[in-house]
């Protein structure tokens, strides 16, 4: 009993003593704690950068500066515009404005100062190279706006050729019991092309909690593309007034196949015009010459001949 009693008040002496010294010890304990942690996180990015590429380690950093540059000496309003430009060219899909800014300072930095050089070698007028690089900068940068030009008055075109047989399929989805939302996955999923990608986005920002007018003037604003505003337009009027979809999205296509008709047979009437002026000037001029070459040689040939 006397064992007993011994073992139990020491086991309650040491763990009263050992308590205590964990209480007083604890802030010491959790600094070191925190201190190996802190070496463990240096010695793991150490070995990260260890095991990093040269462009990982060299050039990003590089980039991340330029691009911060080019941002912060960039109007708002400019980078806004070239963004839009983006998205309506379909650019960003793999991609950042960040990185084509990047690209288009490069390509005009680059371009500009190989002319300069190249000037000032061939003639030794600093004025000139001066000059010259302004010009190629100016005209780099013309360039390249031409360029996000044409690709975005391309993907115009593909959106508007793809927007009938997309709205048919919305069609034939909603009328066979779809909602509106699962006639875009439908359509997400079964076609692919510049339209469907803008469906996927609207759709991802619907799941996200926007509202889906919202999402849909979103896609509107990206495109640009006047049959499109006016289908969705259409579409969110019928849902604020509780129209029925199917009819609505019916009359749509019949509106937007009439609309293309009507295109189609204005370019037609138009081309006679459009070959008028080729036909006046090279057409005209070879079937003159092939004509009245022969008697125009022989005239001259008689009058020779005479003197």
């Amino acid at each position: 009993m006397l064992y007993i009693i011994v073992i139990t008040l020491f086991l309650s002496v040491f763990l009263m003593m050992y308590g205590l010294f964990l209480i007083l010890g604890k802030n010491k304990l959790i600094m070191e704690k925190r201190m190996n942690e802190i070496k463990d996180e240096r010695h793991s990015e150490q070995e990260e950068q260890k095991n990093k590429s040269f462009m990982e380690r060299m050039l990003k950093p590089i980039y991340r500066g330029i691009t911060r540059m080019i941002i912060r000496t960039t109007p708002s309003r400019n980078i806004e515009s070239f963004h839009r430009k983006l998205e309506s060219a379909g650019l960003l899909k793999s991609s950042t404005k960040e990185k084509w800014l990047y690209i288009k300072a490069m390509i005009m930095l680059i371009a500009a100062s190989s002319m300069g050089a190249l000037v000032y070698m061939s003639t030794e007028s600093v004025v000139l190279a001066i000059f010259t690089f302004l010009f190629m900068l100016l005209f780099t940068n013309v360039f390249f706006n031409f360029f996000l030009s044409r690709k975005v008055s391309a993907r115009k075109e593909r959106i508007l050729r793809q927007l009938p047989y997309t709205l048919d399929l919305v069609t034939v989805s909603v009328e066979a019991g779809l909602s509106f939302d699962g006639a875009m996955a439908r359509v997400v999923s079964n076609i692919h092309g510049d339209l469907c990608d803008e469906f996927g986005k609207s759709l991802k920002e619907i799941r996200m909690g926007i509202e889906r007018k919202i999402a849909l003037r979103n896609m509107s604003n990206r495109c640009d593309v006047e049959e499109l505003s006016m289908f969705i337009t259409s579409i969110i009027q019928a849902d604020e007034l509780g129209v029925s979809l199917g009819k609505v999205l019916r009359i749509e296509s019949d509106n937007l196949r009439e609309h293309r008709k009507q295109v189609v047979r204005e370019k037609a009437m138009k081309a006679p015009i459009k070959m008028l002026f080729p036909l006046v000037f090279f057409i005209f001029p070879s079937i003159f010459i092939i004509i009245l070459g022969p008697a125009v040689i022989q005239m001259i040939d008689m009058f020779a001949g005479g003197l």
